[in-house]
Order: C-alpha cells, then sequence, then structure tokens
C-alpha cells in the first residue's frame, strides 16, 4: 500500500497533468516569420491569429512536416478581398477556414497607397529593374501595381508546419474586374457555405449572374437557411468533385 506522502504526490501529479489533457490539439500554434523577409508588408495581425485557429483547429489532421498554401487575393480599391485562389494543404476543412480568414482581410493602407504609383514618361527597360520595379508594369500614366508579395508566415503546430505564401492582386483594371462577381466554381461555393448567410447570398448572385441554367441559381437560394454539410453537399452535386 501506498504511503500517504506517495499518495499525495500521485494526486498532485494528476491533477497536474489534468488542465493539459483539457487542453485542445492546437493549443500550442505558434507563428513565425522568416527573417530573410523582413522587408515584406506582413499580413495584419488579426488575420494571422485567424490562420492560426485554423491550423489550431485542423492542423492535427495533416500528416508531419511542412506545408506550403500558396494564396492569391485579388483586392478592391479600398483595400477589400474580393477573391481569394489558394492551393497547397491537402486538407479541405483547413483550406477552407484560411481562404475565409483571408478574405475577411482588409489590406494594410500602405498597400492601397501603392496603388498611386504611376510610371515614368517613357517605360523602363526591363535590363538592370530591380526587384521591386520588376513587381510594377504597365503604361505611362496608368495604375500599374500588378502583385504584391507579402512576407510569409509560418503556423507551427507540433510536427507540423504550414507555411503561408500570400500575394495580393492589385491595379486599376484589377480593381474595376473585382467589383464583378468571381465565377463560381466548387472552392467557392465550400468556402461560402461555411462562411455564413452573407457568404452565401453573394455566391447565389454570382450563379444568377454566370451560369446559364436558372434552375441552379433557384436552387443555391433555396439552400441559403440549410446547414453547411447540406450546402456543401448541394456544392458537390453541382460543380463534381
Amino acid at each position: 500500500m501506498a504511503s500517504p506522502c506517495a499518495r499525495t504526490l500521485l494526486t498532485l501529479g494528476l491533477l497536474g497533468c489534468a488542465p493539459a489533457a483539457l487542453l485542445p490539439l492546437g493549443c500550442g500554434a505558434k507563428i513565425r516569420y522568416p527573417v530573410q523577409q523582413e522587408d515584406r508588408p506582413r499580413l495584419p495581425d488579426a488575420t494571422a491569429e485567424r490562420l492560426r485557429e485554423c491550423v489550431d483547429e485542423f492542423g492535427s489532421a495533416l500528416p508531419r512536416g511542412q506545408f506550403t498554401f500558396a494564396a492569391a487575393l485579388t483586392v478592391d480599391e479600398n483595400g477589400h478581398v474580393v477573391d481569394v485562389k489558394s492551393k497547397g494543404v491537402p486538407h479541405e476543412e483547413l483550406a477552407i477556414c484560411m481562404r475565409i480568414a483571408l478574405r475577411a482581410m482588409t489590406v494594410p493602407e500602405e498597400l492601397v497607397r501603392l496603388r498611386e504609383l504611376r510610371l515614368p514618361d517613357s517605360p523602363a527597360s526591363t535590363n538592370g529593374q530591380a526587384a521591386a520595379e520588376r513587381g510594377l508594369v504597365g503604361h505611362p500614366g496608368a495604375l500599374l501595381v500588378v502583385w504584391i508579395a507579402l512576407a510569409e508566415l509560418v503556423i507551427e503546430v507540433g510536427p507540423t508546419a504550414v507555411a503561408i505564401v500570400a500575394a495580393v492582386e492589385m491595379t486599376g483594371e484589377i480593381a474595376e474586374a473585382a467589383k464583378r462577381r468571381p465565377n463560381p466554381n466548387l472552392n467557392r461555393c465550400l468556402d461560402a457555405a461555411a462562411g455564413g448567410e452573407y457568404m452565401w447570398k453573394e455566391f447565389c448572385r454570382a450563379v444568377a449572374e454566370k451560369l446559364p441554367d436558372p434552375y441552379d441559381a433557384q436552387e443555391c437560394w433555396s439552400k441559403t437557411s440549410m446547414s453547411e454539410q447540406e450546402k456543401r453537399n448541394w456544392c458537390r452535386n453541382l460543380f463534381g468533385r
């Protein structure tokens, strides 16, 4: 039989382990930025935290190793993200969560101001251009910022790391095009299903504008109050996998 002292130590040991047992698996997810990219603009802290929460929730389902989530963000003239294209993470739920986090982002003001940059009177030769200059293309007097690469963000949880590589697409022409809703596809449909009523209604408007069969739009609107899973099933039936 264990002594009173041993029983006390055992009890304290079990109590000390209890809080750890109650913590979610993803609670240890950490954010870091590669040092060599400190000259690039970063994602806003609030967006980085939302992305960290996504990895917290779903990262444990990924195999150990490093994955790269590459995202292209289309931004309007007010700095609002209007479309997100992504690839690289082999987990549907995690990819959806991260796209929604990026779509909710407001681009920092200093990047919005870059839209005001203009080319000099004579187009410069590409020979000898600096890296920053190569990101600026167009015609004299035209808005010209095309791609702005953001600093890579790495989120680590256990033996798994997810590197988020994002670039912002902003020009006058793109800003005008961004006002039009993008073509519906499976990823956008799944994002809308997980993104709440507003995103779903926006997606249904895109279906009505872009798809030739009016029945598809009617079906979309009829799913507005249904569950996320029911919407996802409809997405897969409409667009296939």
